[in-house]
């Protein structure tokens, strides 16, 4: 199984940006906080994601409520 040129420079970033997550979540980066700064903000992304799904599951629950209004109408 041949890899085309194009093919190893998508693997080699990959690794690459890996590696560079991996340092930067470990504490290993530049800056003092960095472990605590990401921990802040995937806290963060954690409950915005926690809200569009909450806010979702309304909109779903809303739109099975019309459906089934529809699907009544004879």
């Amino acid at each position: 199984m041949d890899i085309p040129w194009y093919g190893w420079i998508v693997a080699v970033g990959f690794i690459a940006w890996g590696a560079m997550v991996i340092i930067g979540a470990t504490g290993y980066s530049r800056s003092k906080g960095g472990g605590a700064k990401a921990t802040a903000i995937i806290e963060k992304n954690i409950a915005t994601n926690e809200a569009v799904l909450a806010k979702l599951d309304s909109i779903e629950a809303r739109l099975g409520a019309v459906e089934k209004t529809l699907t009544d109408i004879p």
